[in-house]
């Protein structure tokens, strides 16, 4: 038995699922220790093996099926990203406006929340690759497509992390004793770590589907998320080609803007299976009463062209008084019992604009397998007509605004695509007041360098 201070990492390892604690703000009793995990029953045969990485996708510390958006990774950069950005913010409440100011602090809980969800969920995949590793009890099949599934989980979590941070510490192991005191790594690190974990997943992981309604990795699901690596590293001919991979391949179309969102959505590359049919972003996004929680920015809903469909298809005017706000109904449902939405993550429309920017970056402006051709599948869905665009600096921004309309409440998109494009200064900078070009990043939480003085803050921040 043994104690864990409130600002490390918390976790509870159970042999069906590796369930991770939303909030550390108590002690909490982990045996046996996080490092002396053994994975001899975890990992002792195909049916405990398959229930332990299951509990990766079901990892509250990631995604939960309701509650605030900012107690989960994904909901933290989906709701205090897209007020960091000029995405979404809160209408009515104030307590989050650090965000919407870009003037967070490192003492901040909405901070340190989502560094230790990412820790908890990449340390549940280092436990299951690392059991995996060890086992002989999982069969040969059973194991490549686990650790296929492990190592994408960790990819995949890495890059939200890294992006809300910028360098992080690259914890690969489960050695508790190690982990809590490494420094930050460069965030290019991070990235070459991604894009091994992910072309391992790539390798390990079969063309179809381990489990029904895309809600488990297969290797299109690794090479979506290669794809984007690839175009945030500015390796554009790689993103072409794994984006060109996905959109070839005859399992996912381009659905209506009614249908994309539905969790029998061809366009859906990977989802999050939830239980009742409806998705904590429907549950934050769809008011239950007079006054709608997050609503999007009035520069973003000004920015759509007037005969764009996804105005009337995925946002919904709200009149308060003598103010309309404008809400983000990609998701419809904001509670069901038998519900017909999961938590979509990939989806394929972002693929045509991976390609279209990394086509656009090697000057394939026009024409046949042009970026033009690739951004014209996104608008023509949303009923605009093809993009006037010709010359390479219009049509980056072309698609740079396309991204903002169509990845809008989406995971942090529009945050994320004006820090790595570096337009941030220019947008936001114009936007508010208190804009400042170190705000790109969040700070590193007050927290985690009280108790690991190997960490450094980031620049602009009080040390």
């Amino acid at each position: 038995m043994k104690l864990f201070p409130s600002h490390k990492i918390c976790l509870v390892l159970t042999l069906g699922m590796i369930m991770t604690l939303s909030s550390c703000k108590k002690f909490i009793e982990v045996d046996p220790p996080i490092d002396q995990v053994s994975s001899d029953k975890a990992f002792q045969d195909d049916a405990t093996a398959l229930s332990s990485v299951l509990g990766l996708y079901a990892n509250t510390n990631l995604i939960p099926a309701n509650g605030n958006l900012e107690n989960s990774l994904l909901g933290t950069v989906t709701g205090l990203g897209g007020m960091a950005a000029d995405d979404i913010y809160l209408s009515s409440l104030d307590y989050l406006d650090q965000f919407k100011t870009n003037t967070v602090l490192p003492t901040s809980n909405y901070v340190n929340n989502p560094w230790n969800n990412a820790y908890a969920v990449i340390f549940a995949a280092n436990s299951a690759i690392e059991g995996l590793n060890s086992t002989t009890g999982v069969s040969a099949a059973v194991k490549q497509q686990l650790l296929g599934e492990s190592h994408f989980m960790r990819a995949f979590t890495y890059f939200y992390l890294s992006n809300l941070f910028g360098d992080v510490p690259m914890v690969t192991s489960t050695v508790t004793s190690v982990n809590l005191t490494l420094p930050r790594a460069p965030q290019a690190e991070i990235y070459q770590m991604i894009i091994s974990d992910l072309k391992i997943a790539q390798n390990n992981l079969s063309d179809a589907y381990p489990s029904g309604q895309r809600a488990r990795a297969n290797k299109a699901v690794a090479t979506a998320l290669l794809a984007r690596i690839y175009l945030y590293t500015k390796d554009y001919s790689n993103a072409e080609i794994q984006a060109t991979t996905v959109i070839n391949n005859n399992a996912y179309k381009m659905e209506s803007l009614d249908n994309a969102f539905l969790n029998t959505s061809n366009e859906v590359i990977w989802q999050r299976f939830t239980f009742n049919g409806y998705t904590v972003f429907g549950r934050n996004f769809v008011p239950s009463g007079a006054t709608p929680s997050y609503v999007l920015y009035p520069s973003l809903v000004a920015s759509f062209e007037p005969t764009d469909q996804r105005t009337g298809k995925w946002m919904k005017p709200l009149a308060v008084g003598a103010v309309t706000y404008y809400y983000p109904f990609k998701y419809k449902l904001r509670d069901a019992t038998a519900g017909n939405e999961f938590n979509v993550l990939l989806r394929l429309a972002e693929q045509y604009l991976i390609r279209a920017e990394a086509r656009a970056q090697l000057n394939k402006i026009t024409g046949t397998a042009s970026a033009a051709e690739d951004l014209n599948v996104v608008r023509n869905r949303a009923g605009l007509l093809g993009t006037t665009a010709t010359t390479q600096g219009s049509m980056l921004l072309a698609i740079e605004n396309e991204r903002a309309h169509e990845l809008f409440s989406e995971l942090g998109h529009r945050w994320f695509d004006l820090k790595r494009t570096g337009r941030a200064d220019a947008v936001l900078g114009s936007q508010k007041p208190t804009w400042t070009s170190t705000a790109v990043l969040f700070p590193i939480p007050a927290t985690q360098i009280l108790y690991n003085k190997n960490l450094s803050q980031n620049l602009g921040y009080p040390k």
